[in-house]
């Protein structure tokens, strides 16, 4: 029996990975918004909304290269070594911003090293 070529698991924790970094970034942009005083500061600093706005963009770029990865490992898996990086390297920063609630960045750096890990079949086409 052969195999499917597409990293089916792999595109799945990575696309789930993607999907809650993007939303915990969002709920950081709300909380930044609207109720900036509930989120948790280093001691002996302030909240600063301009900081935490800097902090939601990046977030916000994190999650949507690892949604791209993780679409680009499904669409194109000959290229998936590129995609695996993409998702591993970029789903590692986003624990700045909460990491998709710790989950999202556990995810996706399993997503992308098990599409990474994957052996390549020949195609007989």
């Amino acid at each position: 029996m052969n195999r499917s070529e597409k990293p089916t698991k792999a595109f799945t924790l990575s696309l789930i990975a993607g999907i809650l970094i993007v939303s915990n970034t969002l709920l950081l942009g709300i909380a930044t918004t609207w109720f900036p005083e509930i989120i948790p500061t280093i001691p002996g600093t302030v909240n600063d909304t301009a900081v935490l706005y800097r902090l939601t963009a990046l977030g916000l770029i994190f999650g949507v290269l690892v949604l791209l990865g993780a679409i680009l490992l499904r669409i194109k898996p000959a290229d998936k070594k590129a995609w695996c990086i993409v998702i591993v390297v970029f789903s590692i920063p986003s624990v700045i911003t909460g990491g998709g609630f710790i989950i999202g960045f556990i995810l996706g750096i399993i997503g992308g090293a098990l599409a990474l890990s994957r052996k390549s079949q020949t195609q007989a086409s």
